[in-house]
């Protein structure tokens, strides 16, 4: 449920959502309203990036898409329609609750085949059953699974697929969170990259996506977000998940994105992390915040989540910086509180239609 992914964050924290866990709990198999717009390297058959300034950005349109619930291709190309954006790519989520749902999901895999468009999968590390850990995944005892996954998406035509491993892996929520527990999570993702790429006709890219900001107390617990890198050869892309949230107090909205760029593991660090490992950068979910606003997302003050509502500053403030940065993926979000594209919040989709249509192609910086 959506209060089971809340958590009380300090104020320059985006304050745990964790809108693919309550995605993947209530979907079952009926399509839910909602948004992640995704943006990537186009085209089939890419192979893994190695250095951020090789990549050559397509239009700056293709770069968008959007996720409309599970399985759901027409309704992706339904809002690429309304927005006037040409979509490449899909997104979508494996399912947690077991191990079948995650190497064996027929459902999704079957909705998405021939569509046209290339997937870009949340790919869970663990289900959500008792025992199984990090530690027993760094073995190598769950190899297997990911190996029938990665036949699985060969044989649908989606070898090429980019795979969010273990998403968000500082949120609580998800059974592999990873705090305390660098080494374990490493030498699992090392395993479980390994174990895919063995499969002949895999041409998959791996992105590395925590959480962005300082959390509270499950990113002290995390440490240095650098420990629980996988390494370069294991790693293609690197992400963070931004929200227009805070806890208790929102300051505004040129405010908020003054202090997601600044803070600790926020955009700053992305950019700089993004060049030291010569990874491009992602935004892969970019949504709208929880709670009480204010009108014009002027400062606000509450109990729990606040955000800055119909918030068109904070989004276009957001898109900007990823242009600048040259993202390679900018991912809307527009599940439940953040539905940006289903009319709940005009003036936030007229600003991201105004910025797709006067997006233009280029080659991104180096990001710095």
């Amino acid at each position: 449920m959506l209060a089971d992914a809340l958590r009380g964050r300090g104020r320059q924290g985006w304050l745990g959502l964790s809108p693919t866990a309550t995605h993947r709990t209530l979907r079952g198999r009926a399509l839910i309203a909602g948004v992640v717009a995704t943006c990537l390297l186009s085209g089939a058959g890419c192979s893994s990036v190695t250095t951020a300034s090789a990549i050559t950005a397509p239009p700056a349109t293709d770069r968008f898409t959007a996720y409309v619930g599970p399985g759901n291709p027409s309704g992706l190309t339904a809002v690429q329609s309304v927005l006037g954006n040409r979509a490449t790519l899909a997104s979508d989520y494996f399912d947690d609750r077991s191990w079948s749902g995650i190497d064996n999901d027929k459902w999704d895999l079957r909705r998405w085949a021939g569509s046209g468009y290339r997937m870009v999968w949340g790919v869970p590390l663990l289900p959500a059953t008792r025992g199984v850990s990090l530690a027993v995944g760094a073995t190598g005892a769950y190899d297997k699974h990911f190996v029938l996954l990665a036949k699985r998406l060969v044989a649908a035509n989606m070898g090429n697929a980019i795979l969010r491993l273990g998403w968000e892996f500082n949120q609580k929520s998800y059974p592999w969170y990873a705090a305390g527990q660098p080494k374990s999570f490493v030498a699992y993702w090392q395993h479980v990259v390994s174990a895919m790429r063995s499969v002949h006709g895999s041409h998959f890219e791996f992105m590395w996506n925590p959480d962005r900001g300082d959390n509270g107390a499950g990113d002290i617990a995390m440490g240095n977000f650098a420990n629980y890198y996988p390494g370069s050869g294991y790693v293609d892309i690197v992400g963070l998940d931004v929200y227009d949230s805070a806890w208790k107090s929102y300051p505004g909205a040129p405010a908020e994105f003054d202090s997601v760029v600044a803070q600790q593991w926020g955009l700053n660090w992305l950019a700089q992390f993004g060049t030291s490992e010569q990874k491009p950068v992602a935004i892969p979910e970019l949504g709208l915040g929880l709670g009480p606003s204010a009108p014009g997302s002027g400062p606000v003050v509450g109990s729990g989540a606040v955000g800055g509502g119909d918030d068109p500053v904070f989004i276009s403030d957001m898109v900007n910086w990823s242009t600048t940065h040259g993202a390679v993926e900018v991912g809307f979000w527009d599940e439940g509180p953040s539905g940006m594209f289903d009319g709940r919040y005009p003036n936030t989709f007229a600003a991201v239609k105004s910025a797709l249509a006067s997006s233009t192609a280029g080659s991104p910086p180096t990001p710095g």
